[in-house]
């Protein structure tokens, strides 16, 4: 039952995809919004209030401002945890959108879109969603929105237990939003590790991940993801039966949603701290907390699972009565929820009614009831899986033996007593060997994926996953340390390579084929370039060369030979027609005065400039048109 959980923490994420909004044109409001980022983020409240004065002026002004308008107002019930509203607004911005739309705009509904269906677990229609909104902003160059749209399709694959997949996506965009410098999009990331690190049981890890998050959401003020963030925090500790932790955060998190006008959102607050106590043993807490979250309404397998720790405590307390009845009530919602029929879910309900029926004394009904428990339990982990059911069998039989004990009792109670014993010192036996077997399995295959993600996000920090190169990051440090070791000597080169036309090459022969030009030119700089030369891809189709030891004349004819064989080198479609593409470059030697790389690069991207100028596929150089470009 993680579904809140999971929305909790979808609903921070999406608020950064919007961050680029502010930008844009809004006169009709321009004095309100003026602040605006500060109210969004520090309080969403008073900023909806404001966006809904807005309506009339919004539905009045330009149609692309009333879509700004609409976006924003989605933004502010996000924020506010209104789902049911901010779906809405959704479906009619879809509905009223129009050919020629700001590509913004578009990006961040196919976004909106995306969440929706994640909330809905249509996962394959988010992960769709997520993917037209990651080209939307590749093409546009909307760097926040790509890396958001690219965090959340790894969250979604971790909701279909994907980790590995998950785990390397998400990489990706951390590395990617610190090159942003982008201290939100980075917490929204170390909370987003946090929760799939929880899924995959790694406790301390998931902790560790959302105070992470928690630290960089508090320096920033934004109440919202305090909040969510809080909340991860407990539920990590209810799953790891740290129950004192988890009621102090859960406790801390009812004080934090004071900001939204919704109510129902207290309800979560009142589940964890129920569910916790009951799981703690605390049963006369726990039934008020329970009470309370009921009353307040929620998802209804939510108030399932709260009525079946409510009757697992009212059998402690010995009030059968009331144990009963909410047993009646969990059977008569799992009833009308036919997905649920046969889950474990649903079978406790009946492993419950059989508890019950022991402590009422009706020891016959009581094994009856827990014998076909086991054996719908049993079924239910074979479809599920065989090795699970290897461990877990074994203490499903000694439960249900104890109940047959129960009912053999007053027959012989010295001969079944004597009987218990051999079966459970036989069956510690074998458990304690099968225990230990299985924790040194766990622990070498732990080992094993441990070390291999390590060497994947070693390579994805410092690599291009489409080119193979190194990144921009790696490559202007490794520029920056040249600068150190040759400062006052020159004697390095920067290359700058652009690819003619690209746009049009994407155009005309598709994406797939624009791939494989990026990764052939790839493959002609490792070739031409020398022994200790280091070369990136730093954007779409521009690439960089750092060329140490060298001189002009040198450096311009390395940068020749890259053109030349860019220009020759084959390329074929798939139909077998061969396509030619070129690449202007720019080149820019070290010098003396050279004190930091940027100026370098400045330097070679002029030249580049300069290239394109005049004629494109040609190579160009910064000290031959110097003069030229001098004011």
């Amino acid at each position: 039952m993680k579904a809140y959980s999971q929305y909790m923490l979808r609903k921070g994420k999406f608020l950064l995809l919007l961050l680029a909004v502010i930008t844009s044109p809004m006169t009709f409001a321009s004095d309100i919004l003026k602040d605006e980022e500060k109210l969004r983020y520090k309080d969403p409240k008073t900023y909806y209030a404001q966006i809904l004065q807005l309506k009339e002026s919004a539905e009045n002004s330009h149609r692309d401002q009333y879509y700004w308008w609409l976006l924003r107002k989605a933004q502010a019930e996000h924020l506010l945890w209104l789902p049911k509203k901010f779906k809405e607004t959704v479906s009619l911005t879809l509905d009223l959108i129009e050919p020629g739309a700001p590509a913004e705009v578009i990006s961040h509904l196919q976004m909106f879109s995306g969440i929706i269906a994640q909330q809905e677990s249509r996962y394959t229609d988010a992960v769709k969603a997520f993917k037209l909104s990651m080209t939307i902003a590749e093409q546009e160059q909307l760097n926040e929105i790509y890396v958001s749209a690219k965090q959340e399709l790894a969250y979604t694959r971790s909701l279909t237990e994907l980790f590995d997949t998950s785990l390397v996506g998400l990489q990706e965009a951390y590395v990617e939003a610190f090159a942003l410098d982008n201290l939100f999009l980075v917490a929204a990331i170390n909370e987003t590790y946090g929760a799939i690190y929880g899924y995959m049981d790694e406790y301390e890890r998931s902790i560790e991940y959302y105070e992470k998050a928690l630290e960089s959401y508090e320096r920033l003020g934004y109440v919202s993801h305090i909040a969510e963030a809080i909340f991860g925090i407990a539920t990590t500790y209810r799953y790891w039966k740290k129950y004192d932790l988890a009621i102090e955060y859960f406790t801390l998190y009812k004080e934090k949603i004071a900001f939204t006008p919704n109510p129902e959102i207290n309800f979560y607050a009142s589940y964890g701290l129920g569910m916790t106590l009951a799981e703690k043993g605390d049963c006369v807490a726990a039934i008020d907390a329970i009470d309370k979250a009921i009353a307040q309404g929620g998802f209804v397998d939510y108030i399932a699972e709260l009525y079946k720790r409510q009757a697992v405590c009212f059998i402690q307390l010995e009030k059968l009565d009331k144990a009963e009845q909410a047993l009646d009530k969990a059977a008569a919602i799992f009833a009308d929820i036919p997905e649920l029929q046969g889950t474990t879910w649903q079978l406790e309900v009946d492993k419950l009614y059989g508890l019950l029926a022991k402590e009422q004394g009706d020891t016959e009904r009581a094994y009856k009831v827990i014998t076909q428990y086991y054996d719908k339990y049993i079924d239910l982990l074979y479809q599920n899986s065989s090795s699970r059911l290897l461990r877990v069998r074994t203490s499903m039989e000694v439960e249900r033996q104890n109940i047959e004990i129960s009912l053999l009792q007053q027959r012989s109670k010295v001969k079944v007593l004597e009987i218990d014993k051999k079966h459970q010192e036989n069956v510690q036996k074998t458990y304690l060997i099968f225990s230990l077997l299985a924790i040194i399995g766990m622990i070498i295959i732990l080992m094993y994926l441990q070390q291999r993600t390590n060497k994947k996000i070693f390579e994805l920090s410092i690599k291009d996953g489409l080119s193979g190169l190194y990144n921009r990051r790696y490559i202007f440090k490794h520029m920056d340390r040249l600068v150190q070791k040759y400062h006052g000597r020159g004697e390095f080169a920067a290359i700058l390579i652009d690819i003619d036309d690209f746009k049009a090459v994407n155009d005309l022969y598709g994406h797939p084929f624009g791939d494989k030009v990026i990764k052939a030119i790839a493959e002609v700089g490792q070739k031409v370039l020398r022994v200790g030369d280091e070369m990136a891809r730093i954007g779409g189709e521009e690439f960089l060369c750092i060329c140490a030891r060298i001189d002009h004349k040198q450096a311009v004819e390395i940068a020749e030979r890259l053109r030349e064989c860019v220009e020759t080198m084959p390329l074929y479609r798939e139909n077998g027609q061969p396509v030619q593409v070129s690449v202007s470059v720019g080149v820019a030697l070290a010098n003396a005065k050279t004190s930091e790389s940027q100026s370098l690069y400045v330097a070679a991207d002029k030249a580049l400039y300069y290239a394109k100028a005049h004629g494109k596929n040609q190579v160009i150089a910064y000290n031959d048109i110097a003069d030229d470009l001098a004011p």
